[in-house]
């Protein structure tokens, strides 16, 4: 539910198209070899120094990032290590580790609320300002469906009054709001907005998440689906091709061996174990299908695994999941359920606004048949997902 008035909402979208913010977090140096904050007690904040290596070597850690949401630079910007686990990340600072990242985690706010006193986190920058309600990303995309005349859901309802069309599951229904109309061969159908034709459905198939799949840069697909959904499919996507290229295991054992010989590797086994150095190797070489970059990768890739092996200590109820303990706030805004409806259809939740006048006003399928705002009637040149 969204707990934001109407005005705070419209103000805000409106703002997305005068300006562009950009946010950096920016630290004073500090060495890893001191590990240790130096307190200032006239400032507001930690003056923390570290080393561009260290700095370079997180921003690395998530060349396998999955998410597009938190973004790798946001983690990596606010502290996180990528322990090259799915989502995994750790803070080698204060030790915290979490997974099962969301679309609408801050990786600014977890560290700070999970590990207050994390000396990353006291470097950063105090802020109040409220977390952003719109995705970047989908501002500025013009509105420019290929069937103009198929924007409504009735009208696409319609096509599928065809003795052509003998599909039961999934319904007409379901397919005319992930934007689909009949073409009137066999059981094909078409997106009014990308174009883009799907045809051979069975029942278990769910058209927005076939759409998003098989059609990532249609933009109505991604808005109907919300970006969590979106980017689950994206990644199970990028997981099943990735699975197809791995390197067999035989052929990972002689590669790793084969490297254990190397003057770095022999120099890191009088600080690691050599189980930690294979698993770091094996993983480079999973991953990225190469070996690490520079002699300080492999070295901060062997110290971040020895820091999980060392926290978790074989518990794994110490990894952190950001958003399990805040999921008691989404109830909290049950009652203004009245005041978010779609204007249009008065059922759904509202979840685009229009630009560039900025009115949050509509469900996606109902704000996609619309040429001007409901609210001012100002012509309408393209739509923001709204995420409350």
């Amino acid at each position: 539910m969204c707990g934001h008035t109407d005005q705070s909402v419209h103000e805000r979208c409106s703002a997305i198209i005068k300006r562009v913010r950009t946010q950096t977090e920016t630290c004073d140096e500090l060495s890893l070899e001191k590990k240790e904050a130096i307190i200032q007690p006239s400032k507001r904040r930690f003056s923390f120094k570290e080393v561009d290596s260290i700095k370079t070597a997180r921003t690395k850690s998530f060349i396998n990032w999955p998410h597009s949401t938190p973004s790798r630079e946001s983690m990596a910007s606010n502290g996180w290590f990528s322990c090259n686990i799915n989502d995994r990340v750790i803070c080698i600072y204060c030790n915290t580790i979490c997974q099962r990242w969301t679309f609408n985690d801050d990786p600014q706010e977890v560290h700070q609320r999970l590990a207050p006193q994390c000396a990353f986190v006291l470097s950063l920058s105090l802020s109040s300002k409220p977390k952003p309600l719109v995705m970047d990303q989908n501002v500025g995309e013009p509105f420019k469906p290929h069937h103009a005349s198929m924007c409504e859901i009735s009208r696409r309802l319609q096509t599928f009054n065809n003795p052509s069309w003998t599909q039961s599951s999934p319904t007409a229904d379901d397919l005319a709001q992930a934007g689909f109309f009949y073409s009137g061969s066999e059981n094909t159908v078409t997106c009014f907005y990308c174009n883009g034709s799907l045809h051979k459905w069975s029942a278990k198939d769910s058209p927005k998440v076939e759409h998003c799949r098989w059609f990532p840069n249609c933009i109505y697909a991604r808005h109907f689906c919300g970006d969590p959904l979106y980017f689950r499919i994206q990644m199970k996507k990028s997981q099943l091709t990735k699975k197809n290229d791995e390197i067999d295991q035989n052929t990972l054992v002689r590669l790793v061996n084969a490297r254990l010989d190397l003057p770095r590797v022999q120099q890191l086994r009088t600080q690691y174990d050599l189980a930690i150095i294979r698993r770091v190797l094996e993983d480079q070489l999973k991953n990225n299908h190469n070996d690490s970059e520079s002699d300080n990768d492999l070295a901060m890739s062997c110290f971040i695994l020895k820091k999980q092996i060392d926290t978790l200590q074989g518990n794994p109820e110490r990894i952190i999941i950001p958003s399990k303990n805040q999921m008691a706030m989404s109830t909290s805004n049950s009652s203004s359920r009245k005041s978010d409806e779609c204007l249009i259809c008065l059922t759904e939740e509202r979840q685009i606004a229009c630009m560039p006048c900025g009115h949050f006003c509509a469900c996606v399928s109902c704000g996609y048949s619309l040429r001007s705002c409901p609210v001012c009637r100002e012509n309408i040149q393209s739509f923001v997902r709204i995420y409350c």
